[in-house]
């Protein structure tokens, strides 16, 4: 129970999150981006990089949620909700498969991105939606898998050029989060790799700048030249 509740806030982050989870500040504006967004992609929906599918139960308008991942060498995932593997070239469907896409968090870890979305524009229906989300102010992570961070102009490029159509699209965060969210990733840096005393340790620096991140960007101007996320609502309008 205890795992299945950390779980949760790891991905959802509520009141509890605050408290405990050092990612709270970039979880919870995704979390947030993906509910606003969730109720545009419908039919079958194919979640690339879909880990433990954490957000599956948000997508109401979908009636088949197949998950596809790629098993990386070295890393000791659970692969346990993956329903099929990815090998780095061709996703395993056909053409026209699916009437939705989701990739959160994912194509920074994809060294070739525009194989990945010629892909993504392959096994989506005409006029079939993604949403993307991808880090831009983040640390290292995953390592040696993490390969890039692209700005919202680059994305927008990148998207059109693959025969996407942008529908919406924003930042997640804001420069005072980043700020303290940065602050906090390198106290978590700094302390024991146990991840058992570590957490006992980062409580207090979790709560202090949660706090206050929360606090400032409520008091001062929101600035997003520095933010943690782009978000991507896109529809596929020709093949490529």
């Amino acid at each position: 129970m205890l795992k299945k509740i950390i779980q949760k806030e790891k991905f959802h982050p509520g009141i509890l999150s605050f408290f405990i989870n050092y990612n709270f500040l970039i979880r919870k504006s995704i979390n947030a981006a993906i509910k606003k967004y969730a109720n545009q992609l419908s039919g079958s929906l194919l979640d690339f990089g879909c880990g433990t599918k954490p957000y599956k139960a948000l997508f109401f308008n979908v009636n088949e949620y197949i998950g596809i991942d790629y098993k990386m060498e070295g890393r000791n995932d659970d692969y346990s909700a993956v329903d099929q593997f990815y090998d780095g070239k061709v996703i395993p469907f056909e053409n026209n498969r699916f009437d939705s896409v989701l990739c959160t968090e994912v194509l920074e870890h994809v060294f070739n991105i525009e194989e990945v979305l010629k892909e993504f524009n392959r096994v989506l229906k005409m006029n079939g939606k993604a949403l993307i989300t991808t880090p831009f102010m983040w640390e290292e992570h995953e390592m040696p898998y993490d390969f890039a961070r692209y700005t919202t102009p680059a994305l927008l490029f990148i998207y059109q050029k693959n025969g996407f159509k942008i529908n919406d699209n924003f930042k997640t965060g804001n420069y005072i989060e980043v700020i303290f969210q940065f602050c906090l990733n390198y106290v978590k840096n700094i302390l024991p790799s146990n991840k058992y005393i570590r957490q006992v340790f980062l409580v207090p620096f979790i709560i202090f700048f949660n706090f206050f991140a929360t606090l400032f960007s409520f008091l001062l101007p929101v600035d997003q030249t520095a933010y943690f996320n782009n978000v991507f609502v896109l529809e596929k309008i020709e093949d490529v």
